[in-house]
């Protein structure tokens, strides 16, 4: 019984590995944001009630319970399950709850052409590939706020430097 528990515990933890590397080759490994990192890129995003917002690589789901708050509708695109089901427990016992939804979702994939506010937080090798998506998929006047990164080509309106915070507008 015990080698039984410990082979399932092995399986997990392989999967749990594999969506760790999984991620850092479409993204980012999932690293959280501190409390005052999220704070700031939530207040830069100047969220209003029915506001739609979008994390990409929604991680834990913090950024989408604090833009919930302010009355927006909060989506997240998380590859990692395991994630997806933490955001997923934590916005049941948030009384935002009906404004923050996660989706196990590659984010490459995902539509967000009606995004008032994205959130991203990749890896520096991703941000021009991402920069692509953005111009693409988002309308303009969209606002883009990146914890630690900064976009090639989009226009930066605002930073944050003791959070290395960055806003850009399309």
């Amino acid at each position: 019984m015990l080698s039984l528990i410990f082979l399932i515990f092995q399986i997990l933890f392989a999967v749990f590995f594999l969506y760790l590397c999984l991620a850092f080759i479409t993204g980012a490994p999932f690293v959280p944001s501190t409390n005052p990192v999220s704070k700031s890129m939530v207040q830069r995003a100047g969220i209003k009630k029915g506001m739609k917002i979008y994390d990409l690589g929604s991680g834990n789901g913090k950024l989408l319970m604090l833009a919930a708050k302010y009355g927006a509708t909060a989506i997240g695109y998380e590859i990692n399950p395991f994630l997806v089901i933490t955001s997923n427990l934590r916005s049941m016992f948030s009384p935002y709850r009906r404004n923050i939804h996660t989706y196990w979702k590659n984010f490459w994939k995902a539509d967000i052409h009606d995004a008032d506010v994205v959130f991203v937080y990749l890896l520096p090798w991703k941000m021009d590939v991402l920069e692509k998506k953005l111009v693409h998929d988002c309308r303009r006047g969209c606002i883009i706020i990146s914890n630690s990164f900064i976009f090639p080509n989009l226009n930066l309106i605002k930073k944050d430097e003791t959070n290395h915070v960055f806003t850009f507008r399309m």
